[in-house]
Order: C-alpha cells, then sequence, then structure tokens
C-alpha cells in the first residue's frame, strides 16, 4: 500500500514541478511581450534624452521574475513535500485527537 501511495506522491511532485515551470513561462512570455512593446514605443515616441527611464520597469519586472523562478520553480519539489508533510501532520493529529 505505501508503494501506491509513494508512487502517487511522486507523481503528484511531478505534476506540481510542471506546473510551476509552465506558470513561470507563460509569466516571462507575457514579460517579453509588453517590455518589448513598452521598448518599441519609447524609441519611437519618447526624446533621446528620457529614454534611459524606460529601464526601470524593465529591471523591476525582471527581478520579480527572478524571484518567481527562485521561489516557486527552483524550489517546486521541496515546496510540495513540505505542504505533504504539513497535511500528514494535521492528518495523523486529527486522527489522534478527533475534535
Amino acid at each position: 500500500m505505501s508503494t501506491n501511495f509513494d508512487e502517487y506522491k511522486r507523481t503528484f511532485r511531478d505534476m506540481h514541478v510542471e506546473a510551476e515551470e509552465t506558470l513561470w513561462g507563460i509569466h516571462m512570455l507575457i514579460y517579453v511581450i509588453v517590455n518589448s512593446l513598452w521598448v518599441m514605443l519609447n524609441l519611437l515616441f519618447v526624446p533621446s534624452r528620457y529614454r534611459w527611464i524606460m529601464i526601470y520597469p524593465l529591471i523591476g519586472w525582471g527581478s520579480l521574475i527572478f524571484v518567481h523562478w527562485w521561489f516557486y520553480v527552483r524550489n517546486a519539489e521541496r515546496l510540495c513535500m513540505l505542504r505533504e508533510e504539513r497535511t500528514e501532520s494535521k492528518v495523523t493529529t486529527k486522527t489522534i485527537n478527533p475534535d
């Protein structure tokens, strides 16, 4: 029985990691599309002495994409295992002390 449960947990972790990578990919795609338009519009309509201002949103949003990758994609399996441990501890607590 434990082998089926362990296999289920491994499959769930793999699906969770894949979902996080997909979400990060969507986030990155939106970043590239929006900021390409942003840079193009700035190059076309903003005077050259103010073009340096367009760098701030690129750096700000880019740093948030890095944070998204660092915490949710790189550590996706570890986060899933922590959730499993919390859930298992709640289940064992409820079975020991039913309210």
